[in-house]
């Protein structure tokens, strides 16, 4: 068993050497308080990994350009394992926006068995960004943020409920 383990952790670095590969990390989390109750619901925000994120772009004009050190692309993938007892409810609409032809977000939720499976993608492969193009870029992460705050419904079982 020590064996697989290390072969495993081997792999892995051999991972992060290779730059031209994207990097991927895979873990379980546990956080508090993350649902909120509503009566026999929970409501669970879809936005899990950026939920806490706070507005990068609040002001409503912008003086002088954005700079990005570079461009960003990031892929989430959440499985969120529900404990006995509980089922999905609803689920939130999922969103596509795209802008400029490479700028992307997209987000979407679904049912797998007993498990929430979210899906996050963020393409932002500007630059730079002049000041008379500011309030786009502002909505666009507005979108983001609205659309990372939709909740999805998890309700207590009842016997007799379809899974």
């Amino acid at each position: 068993m020590a064996s697989s383990r290390r072969e495993r952790e081997a792999s892995r670095r051999r991972e992060l050497d290779d730059v031209g590969r994207p990097l991927k990390a895979q873990f379980e989390i546990q956080v508090p308080n993350y649902a909120s109750k509503a009566g026999q619901r929970l409501l669970v925000p879809v936005g899990i990994l950026h939920s806490s994120s706070q507005h990068p772009f609040a002001s409503t004009r912008r003086t002088h350009p954005v700079y990005f050190e570079c461009p960003m692309e990031s892929y989430d993938e959440v499985k969120l394992e529900l404990p006995p007892g509980m089922q999905i409810g609803s689920l939130p609409t999922d969103k596509k926006i795209e802008r400029g032809g490479n700028t992307l977000y997209q987000s979407s939720a679904e049912k797998r068995g007993n498990a929430l499976q979210l899906k996050r993608t963020l393409k932002m492969p500007l630059y730079y960004i002049p000041p008379e193009r500011y309030l786009a870029l502002r909505q666009f992460y507005e979108e983001i943020r609205t659309s990372d705050e939709q909740q999805t419904v998890l309700k207590l079982s009842l016997p007799g409920d379809k899974p």
